[in-house]
């Protein structure tokens, strides 16, 4: 068996802790993730893992290789990328997740853009409304974070790219059923339909208006971590929604949704590009943060920069 790909398939089950978590970031059969470890152990002749019903664990011998492993395959890859920045081509697989609402959108265009650009690199994109902790797209095999919220984590770089506006809005069948909020106190009264992700204050939206910065708790009959999905919800005249603007772009030009309180702008969020602190960031992720930072430039999200 190929040392170098045993070795790997080790270090990602012993970060895993799970020989069917390994063998999906590495793209790889559980059964074959399950043939390099017992040819490992056969060979090295130890125990590198305990297995249990609650899963794996590394025994003393198997966190002593471990960081021997990775030591070996840093070396290896470190040796391969100064190669790579030698000859100023950037190859290999570029992982990539991105929010489900904003990948189908804008930045889809950025990454065939990408792609076009670099044809030596491979782009794999996975999309998921879903939370995650600053460092967890890491610890899942991805390269590179596409984020929405600020985060605050030393383990990560998060470089800003463009700011993403929100407007509040309704559909015209709404307000003419339930009529238009007066002023923002209103709104807490109202069926303000609301966002569930990494930001713990997702019901308290916060608005810049004539006297400053207001803050107002809202609530409502329904809640998503997806934003397309709320702007169904808001389509469908179920309540009031604060979206992105680059979400509701064409309705709100085709009169679909209509503006709340346009006095008063929804406090923009930031859009960053997040990817793992290291010794030598991979030149296949300095190049595409980069062109990110160009791409966003030149074609600014609907109500952005």
């Amino acid at each position: 068996m190929d040392r170098f790909a045993v070795m790997k398939t080790f270090v990602r089950a012993g970060h895993s802790r799970s020989f069917t978590r390994a063998a999906s970031q590495l793209g790889i059969s559980r059964s074959l993730v399950t043939r390099h470890i017992a040819h490992l152990e056969q060979r090295l002749g130890v125990t590198l893992f305990n297995r249990s019903t609650r899963g794996l664990n590394l025994t003393e011998e198997g966190a002593v290789y471990l960081q021997s492993c990775e030591r070996v395959l840093f070396d290896v890859e470190a040796a391969e990328r100064e190669l790579s920045q030698g000859r100023g081509v950037p190859i290999g697989t570029l992982r990539v997740t991105a929010p489900k609402s904003f990948g189908l959108m804008q930045f889809g265009d950025a990454l065939i853009d990408f792609a076009a650009a670099q044809p030596k690199i491979k782009i794999s994109l996975t999309l998921g409304d879903f939370t995650f902790r600053a460092h967890d797209f890491a610890d899942s095999g991805q390269d590179v974070a596409i984020r929405t919220v600020g985060i605050a984590d030393s383990s990560v770089i998060a470089r800003r790219i463009g700011t993403i506006q929100h407007v509040m809005c309704a559909s015209p069948e709404y307000i003419a059923r339930m009529g238009a909020p007066e002023n923002l106190a209103q709104l807490s009264e109202a069926p303000c339909l609301t966002h569930t992700g990494a930001n713990e204050n997702e019901r308290l939206w916060t608005f810049t208006g004539p006297a400053g910065d207001v803050s107002v708790k809202v609530d409502g009959p329904y809640r998503s971590n997806s934003s397309l999905s709320l702007k169904r919800a808001v389509l469908s005249h179920l309540g009031i929604g604060l979206l992105p603007a680059y979400c509701i772009a064409d309705e709100m030009k085709s009169g679909q949704l209509v503006q709340i309180l346009p006095a008063f702008q929804a406090v923009p969020g930031p859009l960053l590009v997040v990817y793992p602190q290291g010794i030598a960031v991979p030149v296949k992720v300095r190049v595409f943060v980069d062109f990110l930072a160009k791409w966003f430039a030149r074609h600014p999200l609907w109500g952005g920069d």
